[in-house]
């Protein structure tokens, strides 16, 4: 077995590597990223344009949305560029509107914009860390669907929310702020596709495991994990559009969350355990 293929059977989620089954479920649709300037959302941006899908990118960068468009047309694929700043409530309703009236219907609405930070509890109390990553992974996706949910609508449309695995339990050490935002937006995307079903539109989150992208750069934990690449993890961003499922998981996840679940004591003792193992790590770094 290769390493590629070892990677795919231990981390990947199920996905869709099938290039004319996702033709056929987006070709002439207009589908919405956020992210879409770099790591996932680029690679899911690219996949749906040489797919055929009108695809609107949403970024803060304009620079590098505009290289997204580039790299979609230079393949024939069409593509258009918004820069928004999910954490600013002014802007997210202002695109929103925009957006209503240039594209009126919405296919797939692909909510993948996310911000993390690693970092002790003690160290995040005088900072804005957990303010920024409500607003980026929580109330600004939350209200930017609620703002395109007529477009949705007239579509039928589909709203896959990118999450990681992280975002279930149980909880790990100092990843209070990312993990209580992704979760938090998780179940209430999932509350309100509970009402949507009866509007024809649907829901699903995309669990994903450790993907290799400027967002995890910072961590140096990381570098040496295995990791699926953008690609790969835009192969199971987009299987939801295919397939209509309410999660797409690795399937080690249930275990994970089943062990959360019976053995929630033994399991937090053992994650204290390991933080307590990297404190004193970093205590002997710094002598």
């Amino acid at each position: 077995m290769t390493p590629r293929a070892l990677r795919r059977l231990l981390l990947s989620p199920p996905a869709c590597r099938d290039p004319r089954a996702l033709r056929a479920a987006v070709a002439g649709r207009t589908v919405a990223v956020t992210g879409a300037s770099s790591g996932i959302g680029r690679a899911t941006a690219l996949l749906l344009g040489a797919a055929g899908a009108e695809v609107l990118l949403l970024a803060r960068r304009t620079a590098e949305l505009e290289r997204v468009q580039a790299e979609i047309g230079a393949h024939g694929g069409r593509a258009h560029v918004y820069p928004l700043d999910l954490a600013d409530p002014q802007a997210v309703q202002a695109l929103a509107a925009h957006l209503l009236t240039r594209h009126p219907r919405l296919h797939a609405l692909i909510s993948n914009a996310g911000k993390s930070v690693r970092r002790p509890v003690g160290a995040s109390a005088d900072r804005r860390d957990l303010e920024r990553q409500l607003a980026v992974n929580f109330t600004g996706p939350a209200a930017l669907t609620l703002a395109l949910l007529p477009a949705l609508t007239r579509a039928g449309g589909v709203i896959v929310n990118v999450s990681s695995v992280s975002a279930r339990p149980p909880g790990v050490p100092r990843w209070a702020g990312y993990q209580g935002s992704k979760a938090g937006f998780d179940l209430w995307l999932h509350s309100l596709g509970a009402e949507l079903r009866a509007d024809g539109v649907r829901v699903s989150s995309v669990y994903l495991p450790l993907t290799r992208t400027p967002m995890i750069a910072p961590t140096r934990a990381y570098r040496f994990l295995p990791a699926l690449t953008p690609h790969e993890a835009a192969q199971a961003v987009v299987r939801p559009l295919v397939h209509p499922e309410l999660r797409v998981a690795p399937w080690w996840l249930t275990g994970q969350e089943l062990a959360a679940l019976v053995a929630p004591g033994a399991l937090q003792r053992l994650l204290g355990t390991l933080e307590r193992g990297e404190r004193r790590l970093g205590r002997q770094a710094l002598r």
